[in-house]
C-alpha cells in the first residue's frame, strides 16, 4: 500500500513540474493584466513563461491601444538559489540596445539598463488637450537602474523625444527634446527642456498617486518658424510669442 502511495505522489510531482516548465507565455500575460488592472498586457506571446517573447500593448482607452517593440525574456534559474527571480529582457530588432535584467526578491523589484522605447503618439495620452496634435517621432525612456521597493520608486531616468512631428504643422521635423526624471519618495518630478529645433518647449512635472500627472510649461517658435496653428493649441498665449502649458 506505501509503495502504492509513493508512486501516486511521485507521478503527481512529476506532471506539476512537466506543467511547469511547459507552462505558456500566455499566462504571465493574464498575471500582467490582472496587477495593472487592465492597462497593460502581452500579445502575440509565444514560448513558455521561462523563455518566450510578446509585444507589450498599452491600453489607453475602450478600444484605444498602442503596442510596443517585440520583448524577449529568459528567466535564469540559477537565481533561485539565492531566494530571488532574475530575468534577461531584450527588444526584438534593437540590438544597439543594451540588455536588461529585471530582478525580483522578496522586498523589491528592479530593472538594469532600462531601455524603453514606445511611439511618440503615447505623449497625446497624458492630456485629450495633447491628442489631437497627433505628435510623432522616436520616443525613448532610459535608467542605468530603477527599483520599487517599501512602495517607493528609487532612481532616475530620461527620457527623449527625437524627430518630433505634429499632424498640426507642416515642420518637420519640430525639434528633439529630453525630460528629465527624478524619484522623490512616492512621487515622480520631471523637466522638459528643448535640445534643438524650431518649436522650443520648456516645464516642469510631477505625477503621484494621490493627485495624478501635473505639468506646466512654455511653447513658443524659434525665429521665423511657422508654428501658429500648433501654439494655439497648445495652450493660451500669456505674452508675445510665449503659449502656457497646463495639463
Amino acid at each position: 500500500m506505501s509503495k502504492t502511495r509513493y508512486l501516486v505522489a511521485f507521478t503527481a510531482a512529476y506532471f506539476v513540474c512537466l506543467l511547469l516548465i511547459t507552462a505558456p507565455a500566455s499566462l504571465l500575460d493574464l498575471a500582467i493584466q490582472h496587477v495593472s488592472h487592465g492597462r497593460l498586457s502581452l500579445s502575440n506571446s509565444l514560448g513558455t513563461i521561462w523563455h518566450g517573447s510578446a509585444t507589450p500593448t498599452l491600453h489607453t482607452g475602450k478600444d484605444s491601444t498602442i503596442a510596443l517593440h517585440t520583448l524577449h525574456w529568459e528567466i535564469k534559474p540559477k537565481a533561485w538559489l539565492t531566494g530571488q527571480i532574475k530575468a534577461d529582457l531584450d527588444w526584438e530588432n534593437l540590438e544597439s540596445a543594451a540588455q536588461m535584467t529585471l530582478t525580483l526578491d522578496g522586498k523589491s523589484v528592479s530593472l538594469t539598463n532600462l531601455f524603453l522605447p514606445m511611439p511618440a503618439e503615447v505623449i497625446g495620452e497624458l492630456s485629450p488637450y495633447l491628442k489631437p496634435a497627433q505628435f510623432s517621432g522616436n520616443l525613448a525612456i532610459e535608467s542605468p537602474q530603477l527599483i520599487y521597493a517599501d512602495n517607493h520608486l528609487q532612481g532616475n531616468a530620461i527620457a527623449r523625444w527625437n524627430q518630433a512631428g505634429s499632424a498640426m504643422s507642416a515642420v518637420h521635423p519640430l525639434g528633439d527634446y529630453q525630460i528629465d526624471i527624478r524619484a522623490a519618495q512616492d512621487s515622480l518630478r520631471a523637466t522638459l527642456s528643448t535640445q534643438r529645433g524650431a518649436l522650443l518647449l520648456n516645464g516642469q512635472g510631477k505625477w503621484s498617486h494621490a493627485q495624478g500627472f501635473h505639468f506646466n510649461g512654455t511653447a513658443q517658435a524659434a525665429a521665423e518658424a511657422q508654428l501658429s496653428e500648433l501654439l494655439h493649441h497648445l495652450g493660451p498665449e500669456t505674452t508675445p510669442g510665449v503659449y502656457q502649458i497646463s495639463l
